[in-house]
């Protein structure tokens, strides 16, 4: 794997585990029925590798570790829009 494609796949899982936490909140609460919760996941991994390939990290600058954290904080949030996580309905 090329050093590009495992700074790829790290933003994504990263970016991920944020997702599934935020799943797992709302499964607790209730508010997620387990259907929608893996519908949610499903999606969000398809878009996750679709908006880091995006990103097209082999032309951009050298990232600090803040700035992969960064990015995939960036990715969840846009993922907790899309599917109105949070509360943001």
């Amino acid at each position: 794997m090329s050093s590009e494609r495992t700074v790829e796949v790290f933003i994504e899982n990263l970016a991920y585990e944020q997702i599934l936490v935020e799943l797992t909140s709302q499964r607790r609460k209730d508010t997620t029925s387990p259907q929608r919760a893996k519908q949610i996941e499903e999606r969000a991994k398809k878009y996750l590798r679709a908006s880091v390939a995006a990103l097209g990290l082999k032309n951009a600058a050298k990232l600090t570790a803040q700035g992969f954290v960064d990015h995939a904080a960036n990715l969840a949030a846009k993922v907790f829009k899309v599917f109105r996580l949070r509360g943001d309905r």
